[in-house]
């Protein structure tokens, strides 16, 4: 009986841990046939009572099928067990049948696998009959073509950089202050030298020597600059000579004790600088303010003073009023530098550069769109176009081919006509005759057209990337059917060219069968 019992616990054991461990993994999709290049749903769901050990892998590979879109990973719970479903959109550009690798899910470092499901890619046919043509699937750009958000992040980093740049900028021109006492008067400077002065302390020879040579160099300074007298280099005796000289003729009129005053003091100056005398404190302040008379006596007696005084201040201030206006224009140049540059810095991280050639007066593509143009008629059918030059027939004589090339290699125009029969599909024709000139990653769009006389057809237009050149390109092609006749006037240019893009419109808008 204790047997017994020990075997039935061992198989709850064992059941308990294998359903734990157990793991279901399922695949599916929403349509097993398919158009070329139309979208389908693949889905991956696994189901366990415990997901925690479920891993997906970092990368899919779906070959030959592409990957147009990717789910997130969705969580269910559904009886007391949990699954997670995982989603993508898959399409295929070529005709056939064709399988989806298994997709390999870890499990408690097991591996697990998909089954293998077949998908049939059919093409489209084109009734050339009825002139009636279908639709070529849109393919949608993956993530990798779209702006990255650290893209917008770094453009609004450099906006806001700029404006910091302006702020700062607007801030110091208006807290900036002149230095007005570079525009000071004579008599201004020589007033506030002598009042700084006064706040001088003298206690050595040294300091009444540099005090007296400050006292007398002010003085001298001033009758240079208002009296017009030369007083640097003048001695004592000859600058006392030369005001007695000007008071003499009247250009100056003040007392003969106002320069016996002056006299005083320049020679207590000499006494100072030569013989080393040194003088009380008293003495030297006492000169200061004998010297501030004179110069405030001196300028009262020079005739016309007032008038003199005002021609000098409306000078100074016609001076300060042309530095605050180039300031002004200094200021709006860089703010306005400033966000011109952040502005275009932003435009170029998100989009790039742009093609600067293109906007040259000099550049081919410009040339070729301002010339004198060429209309001419081709095909049987007569349909008339202009052109920058005539197209000239291919020298391949299987096929009937008119072409124009221009010298620069960035634009081509191909006119090829070729019968068909109601088994042909001209959509189809088309995107193999990329592949064969080893044209990839081909984006086609499609849509009515119709020539300004009312004629009939269908634009396919897009990209693709020619591994020839290894060089981005755009197509415009517009097919006519007639009798049993195709036309398919074929334009292959270079891409983001705003002056190519002008051609091919102008090229296209210009079809019309002369009848």
């Amino acid at each position: 009986m204790a047997r017994l019992i020990q075997i039935f616990i061992l198989l709850f054991f064992f059941q308990s841990n294998f359903s734990q461990d157990e793991l279901s993994i399922f695949s599916d999709v929403d349509s097993t046939s398919i158009k070329v290049g139309q979208q389908f749903t693949f889905s991956i769901k696994v189901e366990s009572e415990n997901i925690e050990g479920i891993i997906f892998p970092e990368k899919y590979n779906f070959s030959p099928f592409e990957i147009s879109e990717e789910f997130k990973l969705d969580t269910t719970f559904f009886k007391g067990k949990k699954s997670l479903i995982k989603k993508f959109k898959l399409t295929n550009f070529e005709e056939g049948e064709f399988t989806i690798p298994k997709q390999t899910i870890l499990f408690n470092e097991k591996d697990y696998l998909t089954d293998l499901i077949l998908i049939d890619v059919r093409t489209i046919k084109v009734d050339t009959v009825s002139k009636k043509f279908f639709d070529i699937k849109e393919i949608i750009l993956n993530k990798e073509q779209r702006i990255p958000f650290i893209k917008y992040l770094m453009s609004i980093l450099v906006l806001i950089l700029g404006g910091l740049i302006v702020f700062l900028l607007y801030k110091k021109f208006i807290n900036y202050e002149f230095d007005k006492s570079i525009f000071k008067t004579p008599f201004e400077n020589a007033i506030e030298n002598l009042v700084s002065l006064e706040k001088e302390i003298l206690s050595s020879q040294d300091d009444y020597k540099l005090f007296y040579s400050k006292l007398t160099g002010i003085a001298k300074d001033y009758l240079e600059k208002d009296i017009e007298i030369s007083a640097a280099e003048s001695t004592t005796t000859q600058l006392i000579d030369k005001i007695n000289l000007l008071k003499k003729n009247n250009k100056i009129n003040i007392s003969d004790e106002t320069i016996a005053s002056f006299k005083d003091v320049l020679s207590n100056a000499d006494l100072v600088k030569f013989a080393k005398y040194s003088p009380k404190n008293e003495t030297a302040l006492d000169d200061n303010k004998i010297l501030k008379s004179f110069i405030v006596n001196t300028k009262k007696s020079i005739p016309n003073n007032i008038e003199k005084e005002n021609e000098q201040r409306k000078i100074i201030e016609k001076k300060i009023n042309e530095m605050q206006k180039r300031r002004k224009t200094k200021y709006l140049i860089f703010s306005i530098s400033s966000i011109f540059i952040s502005f275009v810095s932003s435009v170029f991280i998100l989009f790039g550069p742009p093609n600067l050639s293109s906007i040259l007066v000099f550049n081919e593509d410009k040339k070729m769109l301002k010339q004198n143009w060429i209309s001419s008629t081709y095909t049987d059918l007569n349909l008339s176009i202009d052109s920058p030059d005539a197209l000239y027939r291919s020298p391949d004589s299987t096929i009937n081919k008119l072409t124009f090339i221009s010298s620069n290699k960035n634009l081509e125009i191909n006119l090829i006509t070729k019968p068909i029969d109601e088994n042909s599909d001209l959509s189809n024709e088309l995107i193999n005759d990329f592949k064969e000139r080893n044209f990839i990653n081909v984006i086609t769009k499609n849509e009515d057209f119709q020539t300004l006389d009312g004629d009939k057809g269908v634009k396919i237009f897009g990209s693709f990337d020619d591994q020839n050149l290894n060089r981005k390109k755009d197509y415009s092609t517009i097919l006519f059917v007639e009798n049993k006749l195709s036309i398919k006037l074929e334009i292959i240019f270079e891409r983001g060219n705003a002056n190519l893009q002008k051609i091919v419109d102008r090229v296209i808008n210009s079809l019309k069968f002369i009848k």
